[in-house]
């Protein structure tokens, strides 16, 4: 059955996104051009122009087409697990499993996207605006997810949306560079003492009643479906 001209549309940019990121994460946002995504996707350089406007529009193209996977495959994770130290353990198995292709891709796209924020002005706007939306929904999620497991965070909710952010991000970039320095043993105390979850105990068997912890990722995925859009 032939695609309608929307499917084909829509097809075609998939494609572009899905190149786009492949490249960007892979040699640098910088070093590949139009004509290389283009290629990459099985398409002219007009269908970019077409779809995205520019260079500059795919890129923030792919902030936006970030923010569902991401949380949704994360979402998945903890839903299935029974204590909060479980809990905790699938979001640092999803932030640092760099193994995934998908994951690692993401996570070394970001990284360049950050870079290009502090180079570009309205690139870092974007992930500001989105940034600070991603921050509101985590800390929402975190207020309830510390009340349903009676935790003891070092923080309240906003400041813990930050530091949990900074903690997972900053553990990630350590694990890439030099994987024996982090163990997953080491990530999840660190997370467990970050969100006042003890070590031993009751409350580690004990399933959570309600709420499920998000992750803080800056751009990606950290928005609930339902939410207003953001990232």
């Amino acid at each position: 059955m032939s695609k309608t001209q929307e499917e084909r549309k829509a097809d075609t940019r998939a494609r572009l996104l899905g190149a786009a990121a492949d490249l960007f994460a892979g040699q640098g946002i910088d070093a590949v051009s139009v004509d290389t995504v283009a290629e990459a996707a099985g398409r002219t350089s007009g269908a970019v122009y077409a779809h995205f406007g520019s260079k500059q529009g795919l890129l923030l193209a792919l902030l936006d087409s970030w923010k569902d996977s991401v949380l949704t495959v994360l979402l998945a994770e903890v839903a299935v697990s029974d204590s909060p130290r479980g809990q905790l353990r699938a979001v640092w198995d999803n932030v640092a499993d760099t193994a995934d292709e998908s994951s690692g891709r993401w996570s070394l796209l970001e990284h360049e996207l950050w870079l290009r924020a502090a180079r570009d002005p309205e690139v870092a706007e974007v992930i500001r605006v989105r940034d600070a939306e991603a921050r509101r929904y985590s800390a929402r999620q975190l207020a309830g997810w510390t009340t349903s497991v009676d935790s003891r965070p070092i923080a309240a909710p906003d400041g813990m949306a930050v530091l949990l952010k900074a903690l997972l991000t900053g553990l990630a970039m350590q694990r890439r560079l030099d994987p024996e320095s982090v163990s997953d043993e080491l990530a999840v105390r660190g997370l467990c003492s970050l969100l006042g979850v003890p070590e031993h105990g009751a409350q580690l068997c004990a399933p959570a009643r309600s709420g499920s912890l998000s992750p803080t990722d800056s751009n990606s995925a950290t928005e609930h479906p339902d939410e207003e859009p953001h990232r």
